[in-house]
């Protein structure tokens, strides 16, 4: 359910670099391997380094995709990456992996804005920004 995400073009399979690598993105590929959902988009190569070619960096899904081959990929092969930017993916077959998190919004000016808040295991906290896009805050909404 877990690991580096590689992908397989003219013949040699190569990994994808983490960089905007988001749950979208994790999302499509965990749909397109036979899975519900996807968990967590991983980063810095979680899973461990791969080796040889680096194929896609910059990957952008909108998390509705079939296939990782229908978001919006730059040229296979380039990429500024090293092998500790390996992207990787958390897969489920629960359909109720989510059922445990809450989202609020807080602190904005009307109801539909503010800073969002995850309640999980019993606790309220806020979501770190890094590569937050409007993908992300669609989601959300």
């Amino acid at each position: 359910l877990e690991g580096n995400v590689e992908v397989m073009y003219n013949g040699t399979w190569g990994t994808i670099c983490d960089d905007y690598w988001d749950i979208l993105d994790a999302r499509v590929v965990c749909h397109q391997l036979g899975y519900d959902d996807a968990v967590s988009a991983t980063h810095s190569a979680q899973f461990g380094q791969g080796t040889g070619k680096i194929w896609l960096d910059d990957v952008a899904c909108l998390g509705t995709e079939t296939s990782l081959a229908e978001c919006s990929l730059p040229s296979f092969g380039s990429h500024n990456c090293h092998h500790y930017e390996d992207a990787g993916v958390i897969c489920t077959n629960d359909h109720n992996h989510a059922a445990d998190v809450e989202l609020r919004l807080v602190n904005g000016s009307v109801p539909s804005e503010g800073r969002v808040e995850i309640y999980y295991n019993g606790e309220w906290g806020t979501i770190c920004d890094d590569y937050w896009t409007i993908a992300d805050a669609t989601v959300v909404c």
